[in-house]
């Protein structure tokens, strides 16, 4: 009798990935543009050219549809966690990771660390990620790297780990670090 593999590391993975990619097009594409209204104030788009969609067709054809749906976007944190939550239940859900687990792999403590591993790893590499453009496949490794570090992957684990002392672990005064993605969006997304 063969043990079946568990599905969730895999399908936290494929949401995570989406989330990075997100993440690069926000720093890949975007684009300052006059602002419409009575402030007037400059608004921060995602914007695609031709040849961009084109290099992402060939490179990233899976993740196209994500492009799409922020192509043209402001770039805000609500129009961010919908195009993934709607990629994810979309593109996602009963092709790539089990039918009805979005939700559940979302709220996962599984999924919840590898978030918190690609934030703080975003945050940790923002000004270089700023400075030089680097391909989606650049991201990937650069981040494969630093997270399989073993202090990278004790310190996170610290952070999110409840304690007797948070504050001790996180460092933050025992603030709880707010939820960037959970189930609560996708079910959102669904009543849409």
């Amino acid at each position: 009798m063969t043990q079946e593999k568990d599905p969730m590391p895999d399908a936290a993975e494929r949401i995570l990935e989406a989330v990075m990619f997100e993440s690069w097009l926000r720093f890949s594409f975007l684009e300052e543009s006059p602002g419409e209204g009575p402030d007037d104030e400059p608004r921060l788009l995602i914007r695609l050219d031709d040849a961009a969609r084109q290099r992402l067709a060939e490179r990233e054809s899976h993740l196209l549809p994500l492009a799409r749906l922020v192509d043209g976007r402001e770039a805000s944190f609500e129009n961010s966690r919908e195009a993934v939550c709607r990629f994810v239940l979309e593109e996602l859900e009963g092709r790539s990771i089990p039918q009805g687990t979005a939700a559940t792999i979302l709220d996962s403590r599984d999924f919840q660390f590898r978030l918190q591993l690609f934030n703080n790893w975003l945050q940790e590499q923002e000004s270089i990620l700023e400075r030089t453009p680097h391909e989606f496949a650049d991201w990937r490794i650069k981040f494969a790297q630093w997270r399989s570090r073993p202090d990278i992957r004790e310190q996170t684990l610290a952070a999110v780990s409840p304690t007797e002392h948070p504050a001790e672990a996180a460092g933050d005064g025992g603030a709880q670090a707010p939820r960037l993605l959970d189930a609560a969006d996708v079910q959102e997304d669904v009543r849409r």
